[in-house]
């Protein structure tokens, strides 16, 4: 990525946090007018609060917060090269007085908490942000040039499996003196039985236990992958499978240790199956043509989009007759819930992060299908925003459920995203089967495995009604003979 690339993203995302940090709030918009030399004095004199075990997921969370403006700011200033000492703590100055700027125009929002923990967490963060660019910088700089290649599979593979243990360790809030350790251990025969989803419907606790399924197996394809400067597929299903255990079973370890964590020993084996998947995937993509791949998951769409809609409704509880009338609803769903981002406000961080994930898993297939069936990006925007909005719509109308104003921006986003990345991600996955194969393909059938564009369904049509006329010709002169 460019350097006004970095910039452009950085600003972006800055505008977002002030914004979540201001405009939101428990009582909605509150601006109350506040002398600017009074609004100083009070920002100077804030003083670091002493907090409990049950504050560190929120002091976490803060930390996490800046970590990416750290990150795109060292991009910005790096210009493309390496990170130097003295850019990078320019960087993080400017990410120190973005964490400062914020905390005094929070002062005219109250009830916002300001306090000295605060600047301190996001301090941190910023600092953590940059220092991870100038550890990453030269192996992104490298991989950039190839990403259409199996290094870039390699690449996103690791970074996903980096990301997604951060993730199941959400919110970090480890325990770190002897009461919270006992407290924790106490807690510990719990996770022997304990499922995520309890509680919910039984068609949500599927969804999810197959959703935490299939998360893992991009780690399964990764833990197949051996060697140094001649990578290939090394390991069989069984070894890959046994290393993703003892993975996760250091991450149920650690998630254990979590204060607010949910640890979940079954989980440890749903998971493991996952990455069994995932390897077993791998495997098989080294022993196919990869176009044969793409054009047979094309014909399944539209087998598949009815099923994927009945699921997105019954997942979110759109199965009923029980509905409630617009009058009958609370005055303030037409108030705060209209605010973007204040559902994500009024949960911990790490809540609102499961949401997010949770939005983006349940609308990116949109992108994928259409992209498969020759679509592009802005139509899988357009589709996926109007299903959220029907969905968030049904959920108004349900008495029980809560909407999601934000649902709908997020899914036509996640929709855009996977629709726009798809090509690179197929262009990898070609790559890898090409060059994971154990024998060298012939160049019939490398022929087109990375194609630039995918055929409309058109052209798919017409390649099938050819291929029954070949057929019928074939059969015609056997039965001539």
């Amino acid at each position: 990525m460019s350097p006004p690339r970095f910039g452009l993203a950085a600003l972006l995302y800055a505008l977002l946090i002030a914004y979540a940090s201001t405009i939101v709030g428990p009582l909605g918009v509150n601006f109350v007018p506040l002398a600017p030399s009074e609004a100083l004095t009070r920002l100077l004199s804030i003083a670091y609060v002493q907090h409990g075990s049950d504050q560190r997921s929120d002091w976490m969370g803060n930390v996490a917060l800046l970590v990416p403006l750290g990150f795109l700011l060292a991009g910005f200033f790096s210009g493309g090269a390496r990170l130097r000492p003295a850019k990078g703590i320019a960087a993080f100055l400017l990410c120190l007085v973005f964490v400062v700027a914020v905390k005094y125009i929070q002062l005219f929002f109250p009830p916002r908490t300001v306090t000295l923990n605060y600047v301190l967490a996001q301090s941190l963060g910023a600092a953590v942000g940059v220092l991870l660019y100038g550890i990453v910088r030269e192996a992104l700089a490298e991989t950039g040039k190839n990403l259409d290649r199996l290094e870039g599979l390699l690449l996103g593979l690791r970074l996903y499996s980096v990301l997604l243990v951060l993730f199941l360790l959400t919110p970090l809030d480890f325990a770190l003196n002897a009461e919270d350790l006992h407290a924790q251990l106490v807690k510990a025969r719990e996770s022997f039985t304990a499922f995520n989803g309890e509680g919910r419907p039984f068609f949500v606790q599927l969804t999810v236990l197959g959703a935490g399924i299939l998360a893992l197996t991009p780690v399964g394809a990764l833990l197949t992958l051996v060697g140094g400067s001649r990578v290939h597929v090394g390991r069989s299903i069984g070894a890959a499978a046994f290393l993703g255990f003892c993975a996760m079973m250091v991450v149920y370890a650690l998630t254990l240790l979590i204060i607010s964590g949910a640890p979940s020993l079954p989980n440890v084996f749903f998971r493991t199956t996952g990455i069994a998947l995932g390897a077993w995937a791998m495997h098989a993509l080294t022993r196919q043509r990869p176009d044969a791949i793409r054009h047979a998951l094309a014909d399944w769409v539209p087998w598949v989009v009815p099923v994927y809609v009945l699921g997105v409704l019954a997942v979110n509880g759109l199965f009923t007759f029980n509905w409630s009338a617009p009058a009958d609803l609370p005055p303030q769903w037409g108030e705060r819930n209209l605010i973007p981002l204040f559902n994500y406000y009024i949960v911990s961080k790490a809540q609102a992060a499961k949401n997010i994930a949770a939005h983006a898993a349940m609308y990116a297939p949109i992108g994928a299908m259409l992209w498969l069936r020759g679509g592009g990006a802005t139509a899988a925007f357009l589709l996926a925003a109007p299903l959220s909005l029907i969905v968030e719509a049904g959920r108004w109308l349900h008495p029980a459920l809560v909407p999601d104003i934000n649902a709908i921006a997020l899914a036509g986003l996640a929709a855009w995203a996977a629709a726009a990345l798809m090509p690179l991600l197929w262009r990898m996955l070609s790559a890898a089967a090409i060059g994971l194969a154990p024998v060298a393909l012939p160049a019939a059938l490398t022929a087109g495995a990375a194609p630039t564009t995918v055929p409309g369904w058109r052209d798919r049509a017409a390649e099938r009604q050819s291929r029954r006329r070949n057929r019928g010709k074939v059969i015609g002169d056997v039965e001539d003979y």
